[in-house]
């Protein structure tokens, strides 16, 4: 059976796990709120060890410490990255969150082209609405973002004062 990560991956896994662990109070919490045990953390997050941390206990150590140190190590090892589908409230929360789901798509439909290396007028046609779209969302959150430098001064994203 082939194994999910490579060796050079699996230094970091270790420590994203050793990082949810100590982010949730220790060992003893991650028991409580995996389906594994202390001996079985403590291998997880032993570099001397081969165990690495199964999906399901990494996703619960993960939304104990309520942010995501194992998926995002997981994720890099397979040559992907982990984006949030929503990053916070306001216009500049809601146009994050946005592009955040349109880059995402933009990331499927590009490798779906690029499986036989080559991008035709179709596929070219395809995506270039895709990536419009994304660009005006990052655009107006870029304009929010320079707004707040140049006015030197804090804006409120989230309540009744937003937007």
């Amino acid at each position: 059976m082939k194994k999910p990560f490579s060796a050079a991956c699996v230094p970091a896994i270790k420590t994203a796990t050793k990082q949810a662990i100590a982010h949730i109070g220790g060992i003893d919490a991650a028991a409580c709120v995996g389906r594994v045990g202390r001996t079985q953390f403590s291998e997880y997050s032993n570099r001397a060890r081969d165990a690495v941390i199964p999906l399901d206990v990494a996703l619960d150590l993960d939304h104990c410490a309520e942010h995501p140190f194992l998926l995002h190590a997981m994720a890099q090892a397979l040559g992907y990255t982990a984006i949030p589908l929503h990053v916070g409230p306001g216009d500049f929360g809601q146009d994050m969150s946005e592009y955040a789901i349109a880059s995402g798509d933009i990331m499927a439909t590009a490798m779906r082209i690029l499986e036989d290396g080559v991008v035709d007028r179709q596929e070219a046609q395809e995506i270039a609405p895709k990536m419009m779209h994304a660009k005006q969302l990052l655009d107006r959150a870029l304009a929010f973002v320079h707004k707040v430098q140049d006015e030197d001064r804090p804006r409120i994203v989230a309540g009744k004062e937003a937007g």
